[in-house]
This record gives structure tokens, C-alpha cells and sequence, in this order.
């Protein structure tokens, strides 16, 4: 999907070229996926613009949040005309499921559609631009998640109902709680991601990289990209990448509801904010109001927890 070089009176400067001065200055860019599946953006992160600024910019690795296995899958594209092929047998298998959360909740065909072709595409372009596709997620298909670092995610994965008549427990699990301790369970892995891709970079030499990661995982602390900080010695250049003016302009109240939602804090500030539909980047003029995007305290144990923690058997 071309984007418009059109400039525009942003803090930054306009489109791509701001864009590529960004990469230029940096050694780890991190390009955050403010929230997945939305079409702006899957076209933004597949589109022949952004590959070739990349690549002038002398990146070398493009780490992408998308399960290894369908990742490894996508490598056999290697004509345009795969690009079809490959996302029709992905439909196909069932295996996969991905959702627009700009849509209207019905039939979400186009969105796989959208998600895989776009999938496709990135791995022609990333042979056509030399640049080298790092995918480092390790979600199960249709997010068969079980692993349990976190221990309320743990708590709530064993309350079978054997274990709840057993214990005759009487606490309340809700929905948002299990929910939130599923996403910070996967949050708690990002170690591992952040190793899988350093070894990624190490084994080829090493290099510039830009990771396309969920927003969260870009600012939480200890999380994928304060990992990759580490791993990799270089400070990260954070861009919140955002589909129009209105997504812009809603952003930090968006990431309030975020971090109490799933009790976590997503204080650390990006630097720079890149907006779609005006092909526009500016600096952040104001990073101390993130601080109050830290929701940790606000988490809650379900009562459960505790009388499973508190049982001797």
C-alpha cells in the first residue's frame, strides 16, 4: 500500500524522510503496534515504502510479533502470485485465527485475509530490500496459551471444577480479571522473546534492527524491549505507530484504560508518534504525562487464589 510523501508542520517532520532519520540515528528502532489487526496499520508494516526507507536507513533485521511456525510457513513465498496461495491454505488449515478490532464483530474472513497476504508480502519485500524477517512469537494456534509464569494466571488455569468441589471454594472469578492475567502471563515471557531474537541478530553478524511489537511490550518495564536494551547494548528509539488524528489524539486515554484494565503500567513514554493517515511524524512534547499510565496498583487477587495459596495439601 504506497504512502504520499506529503509534509506536514509536525515537531519531527514529514512522512518517510522524518521517518528514515529516525532509523538512521538509531540502532534498535522499535515500531509499536498501538493495537493488533487494525487494516491501517497491517498495510503500513507490508507496505514498499516502509521496506525501502528501512533499507536506506541500513537496517538489517525486522523482528515481527507473529507465531515462528506460521513465519517459517510464509518463507516459501517467493512470488507474488504465493501470496495468494499461501493465505488461502493458511484459511484453509483453520489453525489460525486473527481479528479486526475495528470491525463489526461479524464474519472476519477479510481480516485473515488482510493479516496473511500482508504476512506474505513482507517476506517478498524483505528479499527484494535485503533485509533479513526475524518472527519471534510463540503463541499457540487460536491462542491455546497454558504456559503459567504468572502466579494468578497460574491460580485461575488450575481451577478446574474438580478443584473447585474439592476445596469448596466461594470466591468469584470475572471474566476481565481472567483475561488480564492471560495478558500479563504472555508479558511474562518476553525474556524468551527478546532472547530468540538476539540470537537471531548474533548469528548473522549482528546489525541495525527495528521490532514490530504490540505497544505494551514496548514500554513495560522488564518487558521485550528493555530486554532487547540489555541483550543487545543499544538504547531503543520508541515510534507509536497510529492509524489517524483521532487515534492520535486518544492515545494516552486509550493506554489509561490499558494499564487498569490489565493492572500494568505503561508509563515509559514512546519519543516519537507516527500517524498514518497524515503520513506524519512528531517528537513527544510531553512525556510526563505518562506517568500516571501505571495501573499495578490496582490489580486484584481473586479471594480463590488465596484460599488455594493458603490450603496445606
Amino acid at each position: 500500500m504506497p504512502i504520499s510523501l506529503v509534509v506536514q508542520p509536525a515537531i519531527a517532520g514529514g512522512g518517510m524522510n522524518a521517518l528514515e532519520r529516525v532509523l538512521l540515528d538509531g540502532q534498535l528502532v522499535i515500531l509499536g503496534d498501538t493495537k493488533h489487526g487494525v487494516g491501517d496499520r497491517i498495510g503500513f508494516y507490508s507496505s514498499p515504502d516502509l521496506f525501502a526507507t528501512m533499507a536506506r536507513a541500513g537496517v538489517r533485521y525486522v523482528a515481527i510479533e507473529m507465531p515462528r511456525v506460521l513465519g517459517r510457513q510464509a518463507m516459501s513465498v517467493e512470488t507474488e502470485s504465493d501470496i495468494d496461495l499461501f493465505a488461502q491454505d493458511v484459511i484453509r488449515s483453520g489453525r489460525w485465527h486473527f481479528t479486526d478490532p475495528d470491525g463489526d464483530g461479524g464474519d472476519d474472513t477479510l481480516a485473515q485475509y488482510r493479516v496473511l497476504t500482508a504476512l506474505g508480502r513482507q517476506v517478498l519485500l524483505a528479499r527484494r530490500f535485503g533485509l533479513s524477517l526475524i518472527f519471534y512469537d510463540f503463541n499457540n494456534p487460536l491462542g491455546g496459551f497454558t504456559t503459567q509464569n504468572d502466579p494468578v494466571y497460574r491460580c485461575l488455569a488450575q481451577l478446574s471444577q474438580p478443584v473447585w468441589r474439592r476445596y469448596g471454594l466461594t470466591g468469584v472469578v470475572t471474566k476481565p480479571q481472567r483475561d488480564a492475567a492471560i495478558m500479563r502471563e504472555r508479558f511474562s515471557h518476553d525474556d524468551e522473546l527478546a532472547a530468540y531474537v538476539e540470537n537471531a541478530v548474533e548469528a548473522s553478524g549482528g546489525g541495525k534492527v527495528v521490532v514490530i511489537p504490540g505497544y505494551a511490550h514496548a514500554v513495560l518495564p522488564g518487558g521485550l524491549v528493555e530486554r532487547l536494551e540489555n541483550r543487545l547494548r543499544a538504547k531503543a528509539t520508541i515510534v507509536a505507530v497510529l492509524k489517524d488524528e483521532a487515534e492520535d489524539k486518544g492515545f494516552h486515554s486509550f493506554l489509561w484504560q490499558q494499564a487498569r484494565m490489565l493492572s500494568i503500567d505503561l508509563s515509559r513514554p514512546p519519543q516519537y508518534y507516527y500517524t498514518i493517515a497524515t503520513n506524519a511524524l512528531r517528537r513527544d512534547d510531553a512525556p510526563g504525562r505518562y506517568v500516571a499510565l501505571d495501573g499495578t496498583s490496582e490489580r486484584s487477587i481473586p479471594s480463590v487464589c488465596y484460599q488455594l495459596a493458603l490450603d496445606p495439601r
